[in-house]
């Protein structure tokens, strides 16, 4: 297991970019590049089961999800199934001066033959911190659609 986190700051408020991110039903919307589909299989008050169809490394994959949303602003996403199943992400948003400041702890857990691909590791680092800023600015446009 890899672990590592992400860090990045958006000039919205925590209220408004916690709740795009937690979305589940609608995130499709404000990422269609990489989540080509979200579909909740299991919804209770604050736990969803979640099939995601994914686009990720020009590779599409369906795995399944388990987000865990506490409010104000804690979200933990754990991978059920597919290459990274046991992967975990947990999400903090903390209001600043200018915005929000958004922390990702990443466990990262790869199976099968990819545990075995020493520069893969690296890759997808590189490759969450990059989604991670597209993220903010698709959040931020899509905030402006709301």
């Amino acid at each position: 297991m890899s672990s590592f986190t992400l860090i990045q700051k958006s000039k919205l408020n925590r209220d408004l970019i916690f709740k795009i991110s937690t979305d589940v039903e609608n995130f499709h919307k404000v990422m269609p590049d990489y989540f080509k589909s979200l579909k909740i299989i299991s919804d209770s008050s604050n736990e969803k089961i979640v099939l995601e169809y994914l686009d990720f490394l020009g590779r599409q994959i369906e795995i399944k999800t388990k987000h865990v949303i506490i409010q104000p602003n804690l979200h933990k996403v754990l991978i059920l199934t597919g290459p990274a199943k046991g992967t975990s992400f947990v999400e903090t948003y903390d209001s600043n001066s200018s915005g929000t400041d958004i922390s990702i702890e990443v466990n990262l857990q790869l199976n099968g033959i990819l545990k075995f691909v020493p520069f893969l590791k690296i890759l997808l680092l590189k490759k969450m911190d990059s989604v991670m800023s597209e993220f903010i600015i698709c959040a931020e446009l899509y905030a402006k659609s709301m």
